[in-house]
This record gives structure tokens, C-alpha cells and sequence, in this order.
């Protein structure tokens, strides 16, 4: 009897942990997210981002970049974890091939960027439980195209807003019946624009669609 006992109670602290530690802390509201995405040329691309241009103006109409911002205040409490910032191009559900960030901070030595490119293991999660966000899960940037890589935003520091980043979803061919098609390129109404909170260790707290 006290052996089940002892086991009921430590199933029910188990519990209690577990809700504890997967409750977010803030919810997408408590941040007045906003965003804003357009089509720009090259050079406006690369003036965003705060770098030089190398390249001949001559190419400036052909290329067709998604410049995108996306600011919100700090949490109302203290937070360990952040914010993935994911840009989807809902037609094939793929992420772009490159995205860069401007880098609004002085890097220190002794601390991480407030925001970088990368990839983790959440990423599949987060498309196993949001069917909306199922283009980041395979990381695939199209049909019979190869993966797109290390695609999305993590921003790990209040300092990273205003984030500013550009985006580059380039026009392909693809196989249709047999026949090539040439895919059109993309418009901000094919884009989906959303941010994911994940906790410390890894915990999905919540995502919010911010465009599409």
C-alpha cells in the first residue's frame, strides 16, 4: 500500500514538472509582434543588410529579393529560450534557398550573436504539431530540387529586434506530367511570415502566423 502510494505521488510530481516546464511563459500578445515583407532589388537587398554592393547594375531588374522586418518588445519576464522566425513559400511548402540577417549589434567575443541562420531539431517538431508549418520539417526547397540548408532565424536576444533580413526564393523548373514548367517567382502573397517560441530545452511553446 505505501509502495503504491509513494508511486502514485511521484507520478503525480512527474506531472506537475512536466506541465510546469512546457507552459509557456508569456503568450505571442504579450510581445505586440510586427512584421512587414516586400520585393526589392539587389542593391536595396544589400543596402537593408547594411553591406557593400558587388555586382553590375546592369542585373539589377532580374534579380527580385523578399526584404522582410519583424520587431517585438521584451518579454514581460525573464526568458531563456527564443524566437524562430520562419519564411515559407506556401506554393511548394519550401524554405528559401538563402536568407541573410543585418547585424544591428557590435559583436563581442565573449557572447553569442542575438540572431543567426541555423537549424536544430525542433524544426521537425514544430511541423509535426503545426500542419501549417509542415515546409520546414523536410527543410526541402522544392520538388527535385536539393535541401535548402540552414533557412531559418533563430533570435536568441531581445537585440535582435528590429530584425531585418532578406530572402531569396529563386524562380525553377519543374516536372509536371512529363513536361518542364517554369515556376513564376514568388509574391509576398505566396509567403507565409511566422515566429515560434521554443523554451530552453527545446520546448515548443507556441507559434504565430504574422503573414499568410
Amino acid at each position: 500500500m505505501a509502495v503504491a502510494l509513494v508511486l502514485v505521488v511521484a507520478l503525480a510530481a512527474n506531472a506537475g514538472w512536466r506541465w510546469w516546464h512546457n507552459r509557456p511563459p508569456f503568450r505571442p500578445g504579450a510581445l505586440a509582434l510586427e512584421s512587414s515583407l516586400e520585393l526589392v532589388g539587389y542593391t536595396e537587398s544589400r543596402e537593408a543588410l547594411g553591406q557593400p554592393v558587388y555586382y553590375a547594375p546592369s542585373l539589377e531588374p532580374k534579380v527580385r529579393m523578399v526584404l522582410g522586418r519583424v520587431s517585438w518588445r521584451p518579454p514581460p519576464g525573464p526568458f531563456d529560450g527564443s524566437l524562430m522566425v520562419v519564411l515559407i513559400d506556401k506554393r511548394f511548402n519550401r524554405l528559401p534557398t538563402s536568407i541573410e540577417v543585418r547585424k544591428n549589434w557590435q559583436k563581442l567575443r565573449d557572447r553569442p550573436d542575438p540572431a543567426f541562420i541555423g537549424s536544430s531539431g525542433s524544426l521537425s517538431k514544430v511541423a509535426q504539431r503545426y500542419p501549417w508549418l509542415r515546409g520546414i520539417g523536410d527543410h526541402k526547397a522544392a520538388d527535385n530540387e536539393p535541401p535548402s540548408g540552414y533557412s531559418v532565424i533563430w533570435a536568441v536576444d531581445q537585440k535582435a529586434s528590429p530584425l531585418t533580413f532578406v530572402a531569396n526564393f529563386p524562380s525553377s523548373t519543374q516536372m509536371h506530367s512529363l513536361h518542364e514548367i517554369v515556376v513564376e517567382p514568388v509574391a509576398i502573397s505566396d509567403l507565409l511570415l511566422a515566429v515560434v517560441c521554443i523554451g530552453p530545452d527545446g520546448q515548443i511553446f507556441w507559434a504565430h502566423r504574422l503573414h499568410g
